[in-house]
């Protein structure tokens, strides 16, 4: 994995690298919310209570969207995708999201699963609140993820993403599994080797399954799970 120097431009600017793959939703002219192409995610679900739920994927501006708190600030795995669209995180973003969503809620009647959010994060209680909209107006909508966003952070504004994300995870425990990256305390976390040892390790990077897809330890299981380093 490409690590950047401290005084990187985008290290120190907060932003991605690849500037020129970074989109204004108001003037995109493709979907925000994209089918999986991922290998490592897969395209479906195929086993446990979110089968045969299609896969899509919403990403965001690294870094921008991020608390400089972050471990991986260096080493993002967005320096390696320099192809991979990101988006601006404004208004028009919701506003596409949501017609977008109509659409999915119509081809998808049985369910479907958003995988926020392949780079970037949540970036604002608003725009956290807006998504528990979507879970408490789409019933078929399942979410997973992962969040850098700690009530224990140093930043106000972290903390309270962080305690709105929470407020989601219990309101909805079977359709918002959002995992706190690197924050072993909790049990629906999601944590380095190098920052815990307790939990699971991550089945697809050990080979034991194929994909997310295929696994579904992330959204069924309420035990820590570990990453290996990249």
């Amino acid at each position: 994995m490409t690590a950047l120097q401290a005084n990187h431009g985008a290290i120190v600017n907060m932003h991605t690298m690849y500037r020129k793959n970074l989109y204004d939703a108001a003037t995109y002219p493709h979907d925000i919310i994209k089918k999986s192409t991922n290998a490592k995610l897969g395209k479906k679900i195929v086993k446990g209570k979110w089968i045969d739920h299609k896969m899509y994927t919403v990403t965001l501006e690294e870094r921008k969207t991020c608390t400089d708190e972050c471990e991986h600030l260096l080493d993002c795995f967005g320096n390696n995708m320099p192809f991979a669209h990101r988006f601006k995180a404004n208004t028009a973003l919701t506003q596409k999201m949501d017609i977008e969503l109509n659409t999915l809620d119509r081809k998808h009647p049985m369910g479907y699963v958003v995988r926020l959010h392949i780079l970037g994060d949540f970036f604002s209680v608003k725009y956290v609140q807006w998504w528990g909209k979507q879970l408490e107006n789409r019933p078929n909508l399942k979410i997973y993820g992962y969040t850098r966003n700690h009530i224990t952070s140093k930043y106000g504004k972290i903390k309270a993403i962080a305690k709105e994300i929470q407020k989601i995870r219990i309101k909805y425990p079977d359709r918002f599994k959002v995992r706190f990256s690197n924050l072993p305390s909790d049990n629906l976390s999601a944590n380095s080797e190098h920052v815990s040892k307790q939990g699971f390790t991550c089945p697809q990077q050990t080979g034991k399954t194929a994909n997310c897809g295929t696994c579904g330890a992330c959204w069924t299981s309420t035990k820590p799970v570990i990453f290996l380093d990249h």
